[in-house]
């Protein structure tokens, strides 16, 4: 399937350029301007809030730029003259598939970073709460005497016994996830599209949107390991509880306590909140 899709994508590539018709050749470029204005607008929304939140390593340096870019060819294409904005619009695209590649690789290594915070903790709690074939399990079973009993796990991880399957399910569709993210950005069809120099729109519009593909597995992924936070750290609910005075249901990550405070900004990220505004939200609320 694979090799069908990149035949008939090579075949779309050599169909828009064989024509040597100049008034066929103006009209192509005014419809490919077009499309070009609306894919691009629509890539550069679904950055911004990226950079917003991952703004380090001259992140929103290199955003600035291309959208100083996409500006340029805007006006050229708001101006009609189409040939200059189409290929302002390939120069923009070949900056944007620069970009999101190392923004993909943030957030496949940020990915891997979270789902590992969570990996040695998730198979301690797998092997030792079931209900089933655990060494717990026939002191989970056996009526408890305070007086005389010796305590054989600690009370606030009672829950796990409940949530170990939950946790199981979560590292397993986390890491799936995560894998089905790096597949995607190390795809050896999109690394050799990469190296053709006279890239056709076609091509950079795939590419493009293989890379943000795979920020939203990335995302995905990252959300199950901070679902598993929350499960591990389920005593620090009472306290956000309490110092917020909201409930369960509104709780938004920044005012989770589950959620480590390093992560927090990708719990934002992950539901397409500001991070900066979330941390502003609370700071008021403390006050």
């Amino acid at each position: 399937m694979n090799h069908i899709r990149l035949a008939a994508i090579f075949l779309m590539v050599l169909f828009l350029t064989v024509s040597n018709d100049r008034n066929a050749y103006s009209v192509s470029n005014a419809v490919k301007s077009q499309e070009d204005y609306i894919y691009t607008l629509d890539a550069l929304r679904s950055i911004n809030i990226m950079v917003e939140n991952f703004p380090e390593d001259n992140t929103q340096k290199r955003y600035d730029q291309i959208k100083s870019q996409f500006r340029d060819a805007g006006e050229e294409f708001y101006g009609q003259n189409f040939d200059s904005s189409f290929q302002k619009f390939r120069k923009l695209k070949f900056s944007l598939i620069e970009f999101l590649d190392s923004v993909a690789q943030k957030y496949l290594d940020r990915t891997k970073e979270i789902l590992d915070s969570t990996q040695k903790e998730s198979f301690e709690v797998m092997i030792k709460y079931s209900k089933k074939n655990s060494s717990y399990t026939i002191y989970f079973r056996k009526p408890y005497d305070p007086l005389h009993d010796v305590k054989a796990y600690d009370e606030t991880k009672f829950h796990y016994f409940y949530s170990r399957e939950k946790i199981e399910s979560y590292l397993r569709n986390g890491y799936k996830s995560y894998h089905e993210a790096l597949n995607a950005f190390k795809d050896p069809e999109i690394v050799m599209l990469r190296k053709k120099k006279n890239m056709a729109p076609v091509i950079q519009n795939l590419i493009i949107t293989r890379f943000l593909t795979v920020i939203d597995h990335c995302r995905q992924a990252k959300q199950y390991g901070i679902e598993i936070h929350r499960i591990l750290n389920l005593k620090e609910l009472g306290k956000s509880l309490q110092e917020f005075g909201i409930s369960g249901s509104s709780l938004d990550p920044i005012f989770d306590y589950r959620i480590p405070e390093q992560y927090k900004v990708d719990a934002n990220d992950n539901i397409g909140l500001i991070h900066t505004i979330e941390v502003k939200r609370m700071e008021k609320r403390k006050k």
